[in-house]
């Protein structure tokens, strides 16, 4: 068994999208149960042993398990894909701070990293998934990712930047898919 087929399979069994946990898995680690982290993040989830102490995370089906149940533990406690997407990459206690503080435009106030990490897993989700399986829902009320970008003086904003280079890779990845 692939380690995709072992998490396709983890996913089904805690109840959430497999396209979504494999998305986040490829996201993590590129599928690499011997990827290491920066700040010490292991597995094929990149889960920090001291959020999960006492567990062998560098044991695949270990670190699948529980980082498909932490991805669930999000999706339940936020109802929101973005938001679940970002809490599981900034950290919960961040997200709900720039929630209590910001409102419904906690998207244009978290670090611009994880606004691209959500971006681009939603999009991967919703584009790459959608002939075999259906887009993922995404929540309407997902914030508008430029709505407060001002363009410095003449020049184009980080996030017009940002948008352009997503468009790119997007038209990339559709070009090489057609071929």
């Amino acid at each position: 068994m692939t380690l995709a087929d072992l998490i396709v399979a983890e996913a089904q069994r805690q109840n959430i999208d497999p396209k979504l946990a494999l998305e986040v898995a490829t996201d993590e680690s590129n599928l690499n149960q011997n990827a290491v982290g920066r700040s010490g993040e292991i597995g094929v989830f990149q889960l920090l042993p001291s959020s999960f102490p006492g567990l062998d995370l560098a044991d695949v089906n270990v670190n699948i398990a529980n980082g498909v149940g932490y991805l669930a533990a999000m999706l339940a406690k936020y109802q929101n894909p973005a938001a679940a997407l970002a809490a599981y990459n900034w950290g919960p206690t961040n997200l709900d701070q720039a929630m209590a503080r910001y409102g419904s435009d906690w998207f244009s106030h978290i670090p611009a990293s994880t606004q691209a990490y959500v971006a681009k897993i939603l999009g991967n989700v919703s584009s790459q998934y959608q002939a075999a399986v259906g887009p993922l829902p995404v929540p309407a009320a997902l914030p508008n990712l430029f709505a407060s970008a001002t363009p410095p003086p003449g020049g184009m904003s980080v996030w017009t930047q940002v948008a352009i280079a997503i468009g790119v890779i997007f038209g990339i990845t559709l070009l090489l898919s057609d071929g």
